[in-house]
Formats: structure tokens, sequence, C-alpha cells
């Protein structure tokens, strides 16, 4: 099915638009598929091989990794993120603007007034030079009300309104986006950070060993047991050994720092308690779902999608810019000397249809229109390209899923081995059948081994979380 799906890109597209029901077309694509569901009815060739379930995304999906301290974190994230309180007042931003244009349909009133001391000129008075004398300066006096109403014949309005409102759109999937990505980091970044406390651990203990077995290795050395060429390689080890703690330490720093700022405090005055260091668990297959709304849930397609419905509405706009507007217009107001506004004398007002037609704009019309038909055809490939990528992704990152599953078994399976091998070395020292450097080596293979199999821990759940990521499953909460 997913090559069907890539032979026909189109098919794809309007299928899609038509699975993002949330986002009203400007000008609704023509050509949609018949069924709106064939795209998604069914799981993907990865999410069958990986025996995943086609249903419903579980809500707030990190909590399948069963750790406290990683929700309260996200709850706070997402409540004093900066980014996300900066997305999240954009859209408000967009919505209100988008409420302004559709007001524009609505008519539209002024009143004015002004106060002015007028002196004719001779040839205003007297133009056909009569001989009529110049009436004296006065002091008048204005006051106007003024309503308009321009009539909506050809839609204009309502198309700019709808463009507005697709540009709102287009914030709330900023939004959305930023939601994603900032539960996932806090994911990451913690997952990362308890992972280097559980290395430091490690690196100790494996470091203390070394340093032991460089020492046997020295006695044996000086009873002439041994090349001296093993005793350099065991220092060359825990030096090397001592590169990498400074650097887990450094790694351990940089996502306690990142932490903070994803959860809106300061780095360098609120540092975080951190307890006893523990990995989240793995989540089993049953912690995913492949969404029948797929492209829906996705925000770059959502976001791709109302950019496209935008052009669309721009290009009709160009297109109408040639037609004549239409307007309905009442003024009324007073005019007389200063203390005579009062007379009825005073009084005038103009009621009547108001009409204008550009007729002649020197192509400016047709160049705009072609520039909108080209954003829009960009937009259409654009849209076409995210959508591919969408589906792309969540092939990847579902079979990253079985891989980090499978290597993380392996990991397992040889750090079980590791454990033998060490209780079983230490035994035939302790019996005096080989010697302590010896059973000490084989406890630093087992350090090494559990290293392996915590970063292989931690690698599973980087896969999970981009899982959720490229199948859409978030919530804004």
């Amino acid at each position: 099915m997913f090559n069907h799906v890539l032979s026909f890109p189109r098919q794809a597209i309007w299928v899609s638009l038509a699975l993002l029901g949330g986002c009203a077309a400007v000008v609704p694509p023509s050509q949609i598929a018949p069924s709106s569901q064939a795209l998604a009815a069914h799981a993907s060739p990865a999410a069958s091989a990986a025996g995943i379930r086609v249903g419903q995304t579980t809500a707030n999906w990190w909590q399948a990794l069963h750790d406290p301290q990683l929700d309260a974190l996200l709850q706070q994230a997402m409540q004093s993120n900066h980014q996300r309180q900066e997305a999240l007042a954009t859209v408000r931003a967009a919505r209100s603007a988008a409420d302004a244009a559709a007001r524009d349909a609505l008519p539209q009133g002024s009143l004015g007034g002004q106060a002015q001391r007028q002196q004719l000129s001779g040839i205003e008075v007297d133009p056909y030079r009569q001989g009529l004398s110049r009436p004296p300066a006065q002091n008048i006096g204005v006051l106007q009300q003024s309503l308009r109403w321009e009539l909506d014949l050809f839609g204009r309005t309502a198309t700019a309104t709808a463009v507005a409102e697709r540009q709102a759109d287009i914030r709330a999937a900023d939004l959305h986006a930023a939601t994603v990505l900032l539960q996932a980091d806090v994911v990451r970044q913690y997952t990362r950070w308890q992972q280097a406390r559980l290395n430091r651990q490690l690196l100790l203990d494996e470091l203390s060993t070394l340093r032991q077995r460089h020492r046997q290795l020295q006695y044996r050395q000086q009873a002439g047991l041994i090349d001296p060429r093993e005793v350099l390689a065991a220092a060359s080890a825990s030096h090397q050994l001592e590169a990498e703690l400074a650097a887990n330490d450094a790694t351990a720093a940089s996502a306690l720092a990142a932490l903070a700022v994803l959860c809106g405090d300061n780095p360098l005055l609120s540092p975080r308690a951190g307890g006893e260091p523990k990995l989240p668990g793995v989540p089993a297959d049953t912690a995913i779902a492949y969404p029948h709304d797929l492209l829906a849930r996705r925000p770059d397609v959502v976001r791709a999608d109302a950019e496209l419905r935008s052009r669309l509405g721009e290009a009709a706009l160009a297109d109408r810019a040639h037609l004549p507007h239409l307007s309905l217009d009442l003024t009324a107001g007073v005019m007389a000397p200063f203390g005579l506004l009062g007379n009825a004398d005073a009084l005038r007002y103009a009621l009547g249809p108001a009409f204008s037609w550009d007729w002649l704009d020197a192509g400016r019309r047709a160049a705009r229109r072609a520039s909108a038909e080209q954003q829009g055809q960009a937009a259409l490939h654009h849209y076409e390209q995210t959508v591919l990528n969408a589906l792309q992704e969540s092939e990847t990152s579902l079979r990253q899923w079985q891989a980090a599953k499978a290597q993380l078994a392996s990991a397992r399976d040889a750090e079980a081995l590791a454990s033998q091998s060490a209780t079983y070395s230490q035994a035939r020292s302790q019996a005096g059948l080989e010697p302590q450097s010896q059973a000490l080596a084989a406890h630093a293979s087992l350090q090494q081994a559990r290293r392996a199999e915590l970063a292989a821990h931690a690698d599973a759940i980087a896969a999970y979380v981009q899982v959720q990521l490229a199948l859409g499953a978030w919530q804004d909460s």
C-alpha cells in the first residue's frame, strides 16, 4: 500500500486535504479522492511488520514511561515554557486579526468636527466681475457623521477573511509544533540527564577497577611475570576512562541546564535535586498506535495545508481585483457659523450608492495574478513534499523503534553473559587458578557491558519518542 501511495503522490495530497477537515478551504480542491480514509485505513508496512495496532493514539504518551518526576517536569514545561507561550500569544493575535478582517464586511461609521475662520477670495465671490462685494470673514463650525457600507458583491471581503483565518491556522500549527517539540525535548533531555547520572556511577566503578588492575599488573611486572606493555596499556585505559568521565559530567550538566530552560527556569539559579538516578522504562508496542488520521495529526502537514489554502485565497483575490466596488454612503451633519449651528438651515446630508471601477491598470492586475498563481503552485508542491516526508518519517521511525528494541535485547543478553563471566573469573581468582588482574579485567568488561546496555536503553526511549512524534501523538495539555 505504501508503494501505491508513493506512485500517486497527488492522490495522497487530495486525500490528506480531506483528512484535514478542521482547516476549511478558501477555495476547496476539486480533485479530492473518492475515499478520504483510503490512505490511513490500514497500518503501513512498517506498522504491520512491527505488529503495531491501528487506532487512536494514547493520551499523554509519555506516561507509558512510568516516571512521576518526568510527568511533573512535563506539566511545568507546558505551563511555563516561554517559546510555547510566545507561540500561544501569536495564535491569539492571528485569531484577533482574522476577527478584524471578518468585521470589514460590517458598516463603518465615523464622527468628525472642524472649526475654521473662513475668508473667501474675490474670484470665488465675483467670478464674472460684476462688482459683487466680498463678504466678511466668518467663523465656521462643521460637525459631521458619516456611515459607509461596502457591499461584498464578489466575495472579496469573505475571501480576505478566509485568508486571514488560514493565516491563523498557520500560527496554530506553529503552536502545535512547538508543543510537540517541547514534549519530546523534555523527555529527551530528562533521559539524557538520568543516563549520564547512572553512567557516572558505572564509570567510577570501572575506573576504580582499572586502577586496582593497574596496581596488580605493576606488582606482576616487578616480579618479572608480565611484559611492561600490559602495565602501560592498563594505565592508558585508566586515563581514557577519566576523560570519558569528565565528558559524561559535562553531558549531565548540559542536560540539566536544558531541562531548566525548557521548564521556564533560570539554569543558573534553579538547580534541580535529582534523587536516585533512574531511567524511565521502555514501553511495550501496545503504547503505540498507528492513527487513522495520521496526516491530520501532523503539524507540518496541517501548516502546509493552511498555507496552500491561504495561497489559493490570495490568488482568488488577485483574480477579482479588477471587479467594481459598490457601497452605500450616508453623510449627515451641520455647517454654519458658530452661533448658528443649531438652526435648521445648518443641517446638511447626502445619501446614495457609490460606484467605482478601476478599468485601466496597465497590466498590474495580471502581474499580481500571475505572481499569486505561481505562489500557489509553490505552496502545492511544498504540501505534496510535506505529505511524502510525513509518510517517510512514520515508516522510518517505526523501523528504528524495532531496531532499537532488538539492540536493547542484545545488550541485555551481552550484559548477562558478561556478569556470568565476571562471576566465574572471580571464583577462579579466589581459588588461586588465575591472577587477580584477570578477575579485575572481567569486572571492568562487565561495567562496560552495563554502560552499553544503559546506552541501548536510552536509545530505545529516544526511538519511542521519535515514533510518537512521527505518528502525531501529541496532546495540547
